[in-house]
């Protein structure tokens, strides 16, 4: 009986899994349901929650092995892997990681520019909600986003000086 029950539960898994999927627009707003109404279109999403063991690279990738052991096994996906510890080592080409950082380092900077124009603006709203004699709620609530702008901002130097 609770083989049975077990067999009719993941068959209902099944078949909600395949369910059809509607692109709608309502009110100037995309939302996507597994209901269809007006103004929908079906929407193909391809299979959901596949796996593949193999591990695909960019083009821009470029494997050097390397392991600590003289014993070595290679798996799948051509990562080498010692067999004592079973960890691989992987690398990147110079030039394709000196790219990366660069490039993380101009994210980095504008987050900490747009931080700092958040924090100008948070103490701006503090200041104005003092003015107006706000609630202590409003006010704590403005100082609390002070605070998270701050903090922000020092994560964000840090992450940036580790560079």
């Amino acid at each position: 009986m609770k083989k049975l029950m077990t067999l009719c539960l993941l068959a209902g898994f099944t078949l909600t899994a395949n369910a059809a999927i509607y692109e709608c627009f309502r009110g100037g707003e995309t939302v996507y349901t597994n209901k269809k109404g007006n103004n929908c279109r079906s929407v193909e999403v391809g299979k959901l929650g596949s796996y593949s063991p193999m591990k695909s690279y960019s083009s821009d990738y470029t494997p050097s092995y390397t392991a600590s052991s003289s014993s070595k096994s290679s798996s799948g996906g051509g990562i080498v892997r010692t067999s004592r510890s079973g960890t691989s080592s992987e690398r990147i080409r110079p030039e394709v990681q000196s790219q990366r950082d660069s490039s993380r380092a101009g994210i980095l900077k504008q987050e900490l520019a747009n931080e700092q124009q958040a924090l100008s603006l948070a103490q701006k709203n503090l200041a104005d909600g003092k003015a107006a004699n706000k609630d202590a709620a409003t006010i704590a609530a403005l100082e609390g986003a002070i605070r998270d702008r701050q903090e922000n901002i020092t994560a964000l130097q840090k992450e940036i000086s580790r560079m």
